[in-house]
């Protein structure tokens, strides 16, 4: 390897490889894919182990590849994908000292990875391992199943807790599996209700994970927030305020049966609130208007890219709005990274946005384009619309502001007033804080669910969550 490692990158080798299990929790853009790579490196030439087997989600199968060929050109590198048959054949025959699959792969073909962890000596890595976070889901089952056999078990993620204090849990019960360090779940789970910031657990956290941000190693250019309060037209807000009527009218009319019944979906209710907060076409596709967001987004990036060299980012939850302004904005050579596009093309767009002078926008939604991207071209990034999930928040802030960002960065989030986006916008800022803490607060879905039911005629009648 002739890349110069960093002292934060030389340490998460050394914890890596004297560790053998461990979560490198760097923030996004610290280099985790280089650090993973370069262990297992050093790991191969010592004679301390053979293969590497990396699960990553999907969308960055071919980043891994891309990455070892830069860092690593002396190993060798497959993908286990395609058909269920040619998936089977990769992991029994395959000799490449990097094997790369997805999650989805993973917990189908299960069986198969237990016998390649079983015949050689292996490095498991599992990217983004948030992704696992969820105990009872399939795939943190499979992981679990899988950790036991390997000599080495690496977790790499930016945000490991985006949603409650058992993501962190199952994580560390994948890395170190059967010592049980933190006890089980309910019982550490009880310990975080008293204790939040889980010192309790400090000496554990401090063994199996090392976490660095970009403030402790980077010297980078500053963040800059900015919240544009967007008013909704008086045709937009009728219809905004007419739902909103309409589903505090019909919770204050359910019995307590129907309302359980609703609250386990509430999330799904309020996802059309921030449609049409959003862009009313999301769920009325013949509206001949407009939205408000669309009319402020012009004038917005006008006014950035009257700027010659500037770039924007656009982040957006919803695919129709992506596919919208991608037409929208045509006149500044836009491209669009979301679930529609190959990810064999995604990279290819990226590149284009980061290097041709003239495509000066990009639009993408969190989902497909906030890891594994790097997105530096771009000084400015605007959020038309958020998600409830801080994980996607975080990494999509990091897709420009990272290794190779020389301009402060600023971010604008379009909040439509008086909407359930200012609900929205306070639950990732509740999320952010915690994160600083034992890394977030509770799962979105789960604490609606528990709301009562004047607690959630209150969320969506004043979009303020409850404390």
């Amino acid at each position: 390897m002739t890349t110069a490692l960093m002292d934060h990158q030389k340490e998460g080798v050394t914890f890596l490889t004297n560790g053998r299990a461990g979560l490198l929790a760097f923030e996004q853009g610290l280099g985790k894919t280089l650090v993973a790579i370069d262990a297992f490196r050093r790991l191969r030439e010592a004679g301390e182990a053979e293969r590497m087997l990396v699960i990553c989600p999907n969308s960055l199968k071919r980043n891994w590849v891309a990455e070892i060929g830069k860092f690593a050109p002396g190993l060798t590198v497959e993908l286990a994908e395609g058909t269920p048959k040619t998936r089977r054949q990769t992991f029994s025959a395959s000799t490449a000292h990097v094997l790369v699959t997805s999650y989805e792969t993973a917990r189908t073909e299960v069986t198969s990875v237990l016998a390649f962890t079983t015949v050689n000596r292996v490095v498991l890595v599992l990217d983004e391992s948030h992704t696992a976070k969820n105990w009872r889901s399939l795939t943190s089952t499979a992981m679990r199943h899988f950790a036991p056999r390997c000599d080495f078990r690496w977790l790499l993620s930016g945000t490991p807790v985006t949603n409650t204090p058992a993501d962190l849990f199952t994580q560390i019960e994948i890395v170190a599996p059967g010592e049980r360090s933190l006890g089980s779940l309910e019982t550490f789970l009880a310990q975080v209700d008293a204790d939040p910031a889980a010192s309790f657990a400090k000496p554990v956290l401090d063994r199996l994970v090392l976490r660095r941000t970009k403030d402790q190693c980077l010297d980078l250019p500053d963040k800059i927030f900015s919240d544009v309060l967007v008013d909704l037209p008086p045709w937009q807000r009728k219809l905004y305020d007419d739902m909103r009527t309409q589903m505090v009218c019909e919770i204050q009319g359910m019995s307590g049966e129907q309302y359980r019944a609703f609250a386990s979906t509430a999330l799904a209710r309020l996802t059309r609130l921030s449609q049409l907060a959003s862009n009313p076409a999301l769920l009325l596709p013949q509206s001949p208007h407009d939205p408000a967001k669309f009319e402020v987004l012009d004038g917005l990036l006008e006014d950035i890219l009257s700027v010659p060299d500037r770039k924007v980012i656009i982040w957006s939850a919803y695919v129709r709005n992506i596919e919208t302004l991608l037409q929208r904005y045509a006149h500044h050579r836009a491209v669009a990274l979301y679930g529609a596009i190959e990810n064999s093309d995604r990279q290819v767009l990226a590149d284009r946005f980061q290097t041709d002078d003239d495509t000066r926008v990009l639009i993408a939604n969190a989902a497909a384009a906030g890891t594994g991207f790097t997105l530096t071209a771009a000084s400015f990034t605007i959020y038309e619309s958020m998600s409830w999930r801080y994980d996607h928040y975080a990494q999509s802030q990091d897709r420009n502001h990272r290794i190779g960002q020389s301009l402060p960065v600023n971010y604008l989030r379009l909040i439509a007033a008086d909407t359930i986006d200012e609900a929205v916008a306070q639950a990732l800022e509740r999320k952010a804080g915690m994160a600083r803490n034992l890394l977030s607060d509770a799962d979105v879905g789960a604490a609606l669910s528990r709301l009562s039911p004047e607690e959630m005629c209150s969320l969506i009648a004043t979009s303020r969550l409850p404390e």
